[in-house]
């Protein structure tokens, strides 16, 4: 069985264990597992958010067998209707944790009995009477359940439920230390007992509390919720609620198999919480941390600490002096051998040279939701397969990995984050069989570090091609493609010096158009345009290395070249007599194109030599040929009446 989880926030604890759970039953049964996350904080912009949520518009459901959909993580309603939405059209089987979607299974664990408990005993046996609560975010279905949870013990105990003491935060403990600084800054009395609905937020709050001279618990009670491991570990213990997450994704994987099987499945009841009360509330702790294990851990964690902060220090430094995607490519694959990662692809959306070019004049791809999102298809630069470095040329990305990286393996599970700068996505990475996306904030630094270093890259480009595009615009002719002045004379003097050093003379053929006017005066000017283009392409036909060719004016073009012969020189002509003669043959139009040409061969040389008095030597005698043509015309028209 191939499935999808979509989650966000994996380095939470709640969420670790939920994908304990599902992993366990899932490995054993030889299922693939597919985990779609990301990191998303509030007070990030907008741009951020999108990028990060863009790994949620990446699985083509139809592609899987079944999903499960952790939605109380993913915050933005929008990308949760969307990806709803998806799932439904394609038909496969979900299992939505704790939220409710019509159509959809839904697996729930009690969310509001916990708080009601803890609330309860703090007014109950801590005899507080003005308790403040902090919220996550106002959207957030899990946290509505706890707010639910506080407010009905408050009236349950006839205290006055005020809005003005609950702060909505974001789950992290940053949210914790400012909820405590707007109680204190608050109008009326500081609470005198803090229930968190998490325990992040619960440790961030201690500490802004103890920097604000409160004692936990002598003055103020505190509680989280989770039983996360900071929180077991903390001195003194939060006092937290403890959720069946491993049960939860046991059971989610178990019901989805189910269902994928069309086997019937009965309503579960909710699964149940249990409250630790601990020192943080001034009671004594029910499941003691065997100490032993936490000071193994903390060492553990320290070793992990010192060697990755190191890694992310200098990976920083070095990934931002890069200037090319060759650069910054073997600098990845210098920094991946030191983290030792087993099994890790990088996959990046192919940027074009026009998709280069749009960026430099200010336009973006646009996807049909209207944000910047993923190509069809993506390449794997840097794949590392146990130490062994290897690349994937592009294949669907609906297969998120390419097929001979996944043929045949089972009980695998791959863990998928967005690779992207603001809203722009670049592709993603994908680490195989492996937690350190889950258990290492710092590879998640990492990761960051390569977003960074792949905007410096994709920025250099677009100055690059700014650059490219203002020389082509200064030196180029936009209509015929040519040289303009600018472009001729740039290079002119360059040859003019060649000449000399070489003794040899300069040739310089001055070409116009004839009858240009008449054409535009019937037949309008984009159709003289179509003429002039059509002369600039013959030029360009007849045109050898070396030569320099220029639109020297409306409907003028001139030819400058070294060492040719008065029989060279007529012989160039006559070439491209031949070339206007096949257009117009070839294009069969109502209008011929014609042109009179002149030219002239000096030697630089001479001390009178200037290049402008060259161009017009050669101009009058073109428009001697000119007059020439015209006396003949003229003579042939009376010769005919």
């Amino acid at each position: 069985m191939k499935i999808a989880v979509l989650l966000g926030g994996l380095r939470f604890d709640s969420q670790r264990r939920i994908i304990n759970g599902i992993l366990e039953n899932a490995v054993e049964d030889d299922s693939n597992v597919y985990i779609f996350t990301c990191d998303v904080w509030t007070y990030s912009s907008a741009d951020y958010n999108e990028g990060e949520h863009s790994i949620f518009k990446l699985p083509d459901f139809s592609e899987y067998d079944g999903v499960i959909l952790h939605g109380d993580t993913i915050y933005d309603s929008d990308v949760m209707d969307e990806v709803v939405g998806r799932i439904k059209e394609a038909g496969v089987p979900c299992v939505s944790l704790n939220i409710e979607y019509p159509g959809i299974h839904c697996l729930k664990m009690e969310n509001e009995k916990g708080v009601y408990e803890i609330t309860d005993h703090f007014i109950k046996v801590h005899a507080a009477k003005r308790l403040g609560f902090i919220s996550g975010p106002e959207s957030n279905k899990d946290a509505t359940g706890r707010l639910n949870g506080f407010r009905k013990a408050l009236l349950d105990n006839h205290i006055r439920y005020d809005e003005s003491y609950v702060f909505y935060g974001d789950y992290h403990p940053d949210s914790g230390k400012e909820a405590i600084e707007y109680f204190y800054d608050m109008p009326g009395r500081f609470p005198d007992a803090i229930v968190a609905a998490n325990d992040e937020m619960a440790l961030g709050a201690f500490y802004a509390l103890q920097d604000l001279g409160y004692e936990v618990p002598g003055q103020v009670p505190l509680s989280g919720y989770d039983n996360a491991y900071v929180a077991r570990n903390h001195s003194p213990r939060i006092t937290s609620v403890k959720r069946p997450e491993v049960e939860l994704g046991r059971e989610a994987y178990n019901r989805l198999k189910a269902v994928v099987r069309g086997e019937n499945i009965e309503e579960k009841k909710l699964l149940e919480s249990t409250v630790v009360f601990a020192e943080s509330c001034g009671c004594e702790s029910s499941e003691p941390e065997q100490e032993i294990n936490f000071r193994r851990n903390v060492v553990k964690d320290k070793l992990h600490v010192t060697n990755y902060s190191e890694i992310v220090r200098s990976s920083s430094a070095d990934f931002t002096g890069v200037a090319t995607m060759e650069e910054l490519m073997e600098q990845i694959r210098r920094y991946l051998l030191l983290i030792d990662v087993k099994e890790f692809y990088m996959c990046l959306c192919e940027m074009e040279q026009a998709d280069i070019e749009n960026l430099a004049i200010g336009k973006k791809r646009i996807d049909e939701e209207g944000a910047v999102g993923y190509k069809p298809e993506v390449y794997v630069p840097i794949a590392v397969q146990n130490g062994t470095f290897k690349e994937y040329e592009n294949y669907d990305i609906r297969q998120i990995l390419p097929e001979q990286v996944t043929e045949g393996k089972k009980g695998q599970f791959y863990t998928i984050v967005p690779l992207h700068y603001q809203e722009r996505s670049f592709g993603y990475c994908v680490l195989a069989n492996s937690r350190l996306l889950m258990d290492s904030d710092l590879f998640h630094l990492f990761v960051m570090n390569i977003n960074n270093a792949l905007e410096n890259v994709r920025k250099q480009n677009m100055l690059n091609a700014m650059v490219q595009k203002l020389n082509k615009m200064w030196i180029y002719d936009s209509l015929t493609g040519v040289f303009n002045r600018a472009g001729f004379f740039r290079f002119a003097y360059d040859m003019v010096t060649e000449a000399k050093e070489k003794r040899q003379n300069l040739f310089v053929l001055f070409l116009d158009l004839d009858g240009l006017k008449a054409i535009n005066d019937k037949f309008g000017h984009d159709v003289g345009d179509e003429f002039i283009r059509a002369m600039g392409k013959i030029m360009q036909q007849v045109h050898k290395h070396g030569q320099l060719l220029m639109r020297y004016g409306g409907d003028e073009f001139v030819v400058m070249t070294i060492n040719f012969s008065d029989e060279d020189a007529l012989a160039y002509i006559e070439k491209i007599k031949e070339h206007i003669d096949t257009y117009n043959e070839v294009e069969n139009k109502v209008y011929k194109l014609d042109a009179s040409m002149g030219y002239t061969i000096m030697n630089p040389r001479e001390k009178s030599f200037d290049l402008e008095e060259l161009i017009e030597s050669a101009d009058r005698e073109m428009y001697r040929v000119k007059n020439l043509k015209k006396q003949q015309k003229i003579a042939e028209e009376n010769a005919t009446e």
